[in-house]
């Protein structure tokens, strides 16, 4: 191989030639689209075991101060291509000198990907690090791949493969190795006013075969507006997971919600798992199934991504929106966690709720939840988990 060297004067043209070439930073960022978030939280989750405070279902004893931001970056590359990268910064700091303010965190890439575009075939195609988005998943991210098809109007075809979760990093995933497996799945979702539907099905290599149905319909009187939704999601395991203590499962939910004048309401069942094994639901967090507490489908027994018991949960809740800026909120949910052979469990969370939209872009929230469980044991000591958050949220 041979080494070309440079001389001074050569090397100069060639700078010069380069940025004589070179576009301007205004010619760069004009197809470049800027979005994000900034949000801050407290939280303070501490349950009540007997005599004893430890930290609750969702967060911990201590005061917690949680950061986060994200910053977006849409660049159209060429015809039919654009690239997109997500920054995210998230932290937290304890109270109580459990941890001192973190200073050293810094901006992460949590998704980056290349996305083609065919308008005369109506598909996009995306390929690399990006949200997983399906009704098993609620922010979870992996390394794979999407196939979008909209070309019947009023459906959407979908397919989707991911080699990698981000289970480490994310927090709200199964401690199962089905976080650690490959997924691969399709999905048709549709959207034909005022009914809506959506089919899902996926694999999980290795665990389990995953299948999801979700279905709505919206009707309206004058100024009321309601909405009939059920959702039925069903797993079939892989035969060798019995001698791990877990079975197949099947997931029921159903909601009517509505909103009349400045009032809005919500009412429904769930119910899921098995009174002798081990089940899932979702793979990470509660996904997107009908899931209305702040705490329950994360208690002992009930949480969603692997709980172990027959759970039977009934809810109903109540707004009223100020000048529609100012919402003030009620939820009760109630029910049951059987299992064979172990303590049953009686849980009621009751939820109180204020929100304030200053502006489109900035709002400032809160909740306050109580968790009552009531094991039907004698010895067992009752558990009483209070969670409060307080969140300041700005969209750009």
């Amino acid at each position: 191989m041979k080494l070309v060297k440079l001389s001074l004067v050569a090397a100069l043209a060639a700078g010069a030639f380069s940025a004589a070439n070179a576009v301007s930073l205004e010619e760069a960022i004009k197809d470049v689209d800027v979005s994000g978030m900034m949000r801050y939280r407290f939280e303070s989750d501490r349950k009540d075991i007997g005599g004893a405070t430890v930290d609750g279902y969702n967060s911990s004893k201590n005061n917690a101060h949680k950061f986060k931001a994200q910053l977006n970056f849409k660049a159209a590359l060429d015809d039919n291509f654009k690239a997109f990268v997500q920054f995210q910064y998230n932290s937290t700091d304890l109270g109580f000198g459990e941890a001192n303010t973190q200073t050293n965190k810094t901006f992460n890439v949590q998704q980056a990907y290349l996305e083609y575009t065919n308008e005369a075939y109506a598909t996009s195609v995306t390929f690399g690090k990006l949200e997983v988005g399906s009704i098993w998943t609620d922010d979870a991210v992996g390394t794979g791949a999407k196939v979008v098809n909209n070309s019947i109007e009023g459906l959407t075809f979908a397919g989707y493969w991911f080699d990698a979760l981000n289970w480490q990093d994310d927090g709200d995933f199964s401690n199962l190795g089905i976080a650690k497996s490959s997924l691969y799945g399709a999905a048709v979702l549709g959207d034909f006013d005022p009914f809506a539907f959506q089919v899902w099905a996926a694999y999980s290599a290795n665990w389990a075969f995953l299948y999801a149905v979700d279905a709505s319909y919206n009707f309206a009187f004058n100024d009321m507006n309601f909405k009939i939704q059920g959702q039925y999601l069903g797993n079939s395991l892989d035969s060798d997971k019995e001698k791990l203590g877990f079975t197949d499962n099947n997931f029921y939910a159903a909601k009517f919600s509505g909103q009349i004048s400045a009032f809005d309401f919500q009412a429904g069942i769930v119910g899921y798992g098995d009174k002798e094994k081990s089940t899932i639901v979702t793979l990470e967090d509660t996904g997107r199934v009908i899931a209305p507490a702040k705490q329950i489908f994360y208690s002992d027994g009930s949480k969603l991504v692997n709980s172990h018991g027959e759970n039977f949960f009934y809810f109903a809740g109540l707004g009223y929106t100020f000048a529609e800026t100012l919402r003030v909120g009620f939820d009760y949910i109630g029910g049951k966690t059987e299992r064979a052979n172990i303590n049953d469990i009686d849980k009621n969370e009751y939820i109180a709720s204020v929100s304030y939209a200053y502006s489109p872009k900035l709002t400032f929230s809160g909740f306050y939840s109580y968790l009552n469980e009531d094991f039907n044991t004698a010895g067992q000591d009752d558990t009483k988990d209070q969670y409060i958050r307080l969140e300041a949220l700005y969209k750009f």
